[in-house]
């Protein structure tokens, strides 16, 4: 309880009805009219009680004590029944300033002083628990962030055992040879690759995500469809629909970004489905567009960039280094290449982990393969 009081007027009114052996009235606090309107602009959880003549001596402190009386959770006023003026004041102003919740006119008879003695131990429990209720959201607060860094730390960790344990996977298929590696980037986004055959063809799968819980559900509607002929459109149907109900419940929607790529592996062809931010290079032809089926050569190499790694590359480079790059390292074996690609995107990251996770596939067509081109 606060009190604008510089008369000394309500405290003598509130002492002399044993007002004293409440708590409420032992935690308050006194101003005069100066101390007052120099109080910080502050929002406070406090009943102020004013003695209106008080405010009246300083008319020429008005518009401030206005400002500072907004900042209370209620006010009321208390003067001189004989005291018209300020009556008449408190009148005129409780229409437009809302934080005025009472107005006592002294003498008051005892049930009017029992009424204002339960309102304030109303206002009184009200404050304590909303002060009870700030305390244990203070505390929640503390607790979650304490959680969030635990679960920040050991998704670090998971990060950086399965940069460790997964980082190369090779595979021949066909006379098609497949390797990629992977690194962990910061934050909540992730990558995912899969290598699918189906018959003659043969289906590349990135998945770049900014949410573990789309990335996870995206990888077992995956697993679900690698046990059947695989088909990319009835994929990516019930991908973005998953995608679609995960979203709906969140106010900021994570961006997915699903790239499949088809090789026929007897007329070695290449064909994208619902082409993304995936970039493909040929060492022979330079960048690869997909909006048309691309016609692959003997011992031809291609190095298909997830959309992840081509963030962290532009972070330090312009996209045609990564053509140069290609040009430069033309002689070096598939584990040479993607060390050396790697090793360019170590050396800028500011952190453990690059900015985002980043995934890299280089497939190569052997020259003594049989196939129909």
């Amino acid at each position: 309880m606060v009190l604008l009081d510089e008369r000394e007027f309500i405290e003598n009114q509130l002492e002399s009805q044993g007002l004293g052996i409440f708590d409420f009235y032992d935690h308050r606090q006194v101003f005069d009219m100066a101390s007052f309107c120099d109080l910080p602009l502050s929002r406070r959880n406090e009943i102020l009680l004013v003695d209106t003549q008080s405010v009246l001596t300083h008319t020429h402190l008005l518009e401030k004590f206005k400002t500072v009386m907004n900042t209370f959770l209620g006010v009321i006023f208390f003067q001189e029944a004989s005291n018209l003026p300020a009556e008449k004041w408190v009148h005129d102003h409780s229409g437009h300033l809302n934080k005025i919740v009472g107005s006592k006119s002294l003498p008051m008879s005892s049930i009017e002083w029992s009424l204002f003695t339960n309102q304030m131990q109303f206002f009184n429990t009200l404050i304590e628990d909303q002060k009870s209720l700030q305390r244990h959201l203070v505390k929640f607060s503390q607790e979650l962030d304490s959680a969030l860094q635990s679960a920040e730390s050991e998704m670090f960790k998971a990060k950086k055992i399965h940069e460790t344990l997964v980082p190369k996977r090779m595979e021949d298929i066909k006379g098609l040879q497949f390797m990629n590696k992977y690194a962990a980037g910061d934050g909540g986004s992730t990558e995912f690759y899969d290598l699918i055959q189906s018959g003659p063809k043969i289906y590349q799968i990135l998945i770049s995500s900014q949410s573990y819980l789309i990335s996870s559900a995206l990888i077992g509607l995956l697993n679900i469809h690698k046990q059947k002929d695989f088909s990319p459109n009835a994929f990516l149907m019930e991908a973005n629909q998953e995608i679609e109900t995960i979203n709906s419940s969140k106010k900021k929607k994570s961006l997915v970004d699903i790239d499949i790529i088809e090789i026929d592996s007897v007329h070695l062809t290449l064909k994208s489905f619902n082409p993304g931010k995936v970039e493909i290079w040929s060492r022979q032809n330079g960048h690869v567009d997909l909006k048309s089926s691309y016609q692959l050569s003997k011992d031809e190499k291609l190095f298909i960039l997830s959309s992840g790694f081509i963030s962290n590359w532009n972070e330090n480079k312009s996209p045609t280094d990564i053509n140069l790059f290609i040009k430069n390292h033309h002689q070096a074996s598939q584990r040479e290449f993607l060390l050396e690609l790697f090793l360019q995107l170590n050396q800028v990251k500011k952190s453990e982990f690059l900015i985002k996770d980043a995934t890299v596939v280089m497939m190569e067509v052997n020259r003594h393969g049989i196939h129909q081109v």
